[in-house]
């Protein structure tokens, strides 16, 4: 027996349906994908060989000798970032209306350490350090945004009118997030990806000494010739017999199923673009390219 170890969206069932009916010749449905495309109706029939779970980040025991551990690096950030909203969990979130209802979007077991680190990030002491930098001293003290809103009608008139106070809240009573927030933060992650919260996650995937790893790269899911031959290579290393042409047909009907297998492509392209021409005319993007383009540009072209 196997245990399958990745984060939410990176294909850890698919790469489970694959190894089971491929190489331990489980016997079930012909496909894993249900109607958003996830690999989440792996129907089997016979026992499974192969266990697909988030093990090292819902701290769930690994008790087989061997893991293959699907590993996340930079280059992974923005497809991951984007297949991850639209399938873990099967909410289906599109990134590009990500600023609508954020916080309850957010605040469910696969995404709350993002809403975590978005409120802590830029919204935690805002409406109080925004308010008392303009507050008159016989003013009353607030810490919210519902505070603000309780205060005399003369001093939100003074503070909106006159200061230009701009006050932010992300909560139940205020689910909705500025898309710009939304970009930098993103943004951040993408111009310093070593402390981006996938790669800090990937971080927790630490076994014991005891244990036989295969790392098993994501970006080989997008690329057909690779993720054939990296299949092959978990076979030798798992001990199974292994025909690369049954793999293929599967897989063509797994990356047509991916929206996001070419955004980096196309984002590269247009970086390129825009550094040899600002004038450059853009084709439609969503939040999380733009923010991929902000963070290698090195400026805000996007606000």
């Amino acid at each position: 027996m196997i245990h399958i170890d990745f984060q939410g969206g990176a294909h850890g069932n698919y790469l489970e349906f694959v190894c089971n009916k491929f190489l331990a010749n489980v016997q079930g449905a012909e496909t894993p994908f249900n109607v958003l495309g996830a690999s989440h109706n792996k129907l089997y029939s016979s026992p499974q060989h192969f266990f697909a779970n988030h093990y090292s980040y819902d701290s769930v025991p690994l008790i087989y000798d061997k893991i293959i551990s699907i590993k996340i690096g930079h280059t992974d950030l923005l497809p991951l970032s984007q297949i991850s909203l639209l399938r873990a969990g099967d909410y289906g979130y599109d990134n590009n209306h990500l600023e609508i209802d954020t916080y309850n979007k957010l605040n469910n077991i696969h995404y709350r350490w993002v809403l975590d680190k978005i409120i802590n990030g830029f919204f935690k002491d805002q409406v109080t350090n925004s308010y008392n930098a303009i507050k008159d001293p016989s003013w009353p003290l607030v810490a919210t945004l519902a505070d603000f809103n309780q205060l005399p009608d003369h001093i939100r008139a003074e503070c909106l009118e006159q200061h230009q106070l701009v006050l932010l809240e992300l909560s139940a009573e205020h689910p909705d997030c500025p898309r710009s927030i939304l970009r930098e933060f993103f943004e951040i992650g993408f111009r310093y990806p070593e402390n981006s919260g996938f790669i800090n996650r990937q971080r927790l995937a630490v076994y014991n000494d005891s244990k036989q790893v295969y790392t098993f790269p994501f970006g080989c899911f997008y690329q057909k010739d690779q993720f054939i031959h990296e299949i092959g290579q978990v076979a030798q290393w798992a001990g199974f017999m292994y025909n690369p042409d049954s793999v293929a047909i599967l897989h063509d009907k797994f990356l047509d199923r991916q929206l996001y297998k070419d955004s980096k492509t196309k984002c590269d392209n247009i970086v390129a673009q825009l550094t040899a021409d600002l004038s450059t005319i853009l084709p439609d993007l969503d939040l999380l390219e733009e923010a991929y383009i902000n963070a290698k540009l090195g400026t805000d072209y996007f606000t």
